[in-house]
């Protein structure tokens, strides 16, 4: 088995770094493919007939790297159409700074980037992990407990390939991924959207409300129960 390790905040990313330390863990083969800076929020876009520069950089735990100008869809698109990657079997998206949950899911570029490996054929898990400071400081975080959370939560999936093709999973700091929760993508809004005009840009803050909520949704699970989300999607 061949992985693609890719995420939406960049090839230096604290994130990138524990999903490389997950699968370095299980002892299977992988590359690197992720954007040369930050691009949340990309979802799946990417453009066509636009030179993107790339190159290697120094391997993120001993596996191979490089990383695109260019956002994490158009980094599937280069891993699995260059002929500069072996064939991928599985990719691997985040671990994203921050929980990707609820009714906008679809804006996130770590979820993006899974959503555009499917589109080829090829089945991806998105990671996420639950804020753990200031948005503009993941670096500052402890990331200490995320690797082997990962590793846990990967390991059960690729034990259950058969009964899915994509999966969204938010790894919270109070379980660990020791007691996740299987859940659906809730219709209710996890993150309040507005533009600022001081500032002239898109502010985003956590606003859902509980009384919107279904037992079965990946925002109650993760907000509300303190649990690990997994949301599968299953083969078609």
């Amino acid at each position: 088995m061949h992985l693609l390790i890719t995420n939406d905040d960049g090839y230096r990313a604290p994130g990138l770094l524990a999903l490389a330390e997950a699968v370095r863990a299980l002892g299977i083969d992988a590359t690197v493919v992720a954007p040369s800076g930050p691009m949340s929020g990309a979802s799946q876009s990417r453009r066509s007939g636009v030179a993107m520069n790339w190159e290697w950089a120094a391997p993120t735990a001993g596996i191979p790297t490089l990383h695109v100008g260019s956002t994490p869809a158009a980094c599937v698109v280069f891993a699995l159409t260059s002929g500069i990657v072996a064939p991928v079997d599985l990719c691997l998206s985040g671990v994203n700074a921050g929980e990707n949950i609820g009714a906008t899911l679809n804006v996130s570029g770590t979820f993006g980037a899974v959503q555009e490996a499917g589109a080829r054929g090829v089945p991806g898990i998105a990671f996420s992990r639950e804020f753990g400071g200031p948005w503009a400081e993941p670096g500052n975080w402890d990331w200490s407990w995320v690797p082997a959370a990962t590793t846990g939560v990967l390991s059960t999936l690729l034990a259950e390939r058969a009964s899915w093709f994509a999966a969204n999973v938010n790894l919270s700091g109070t379980d660990r991924g020791a007691d996740p929760a299987y859940t659906r993508v809730s219709r209710a809004r996890y993150y309040t959207d507005i533009f600022d005009l001081d500032r002239s840009a898109i502010l985003s803050t956590i606003g859902y409300r509980a009384e919107d909520l279904d037992p079965g949704d990946d925002i109650y699970a993760f907000a509300e129960q303190k649990r690990t989300s997994i949301t599968l999607v299953p083969r078609a």
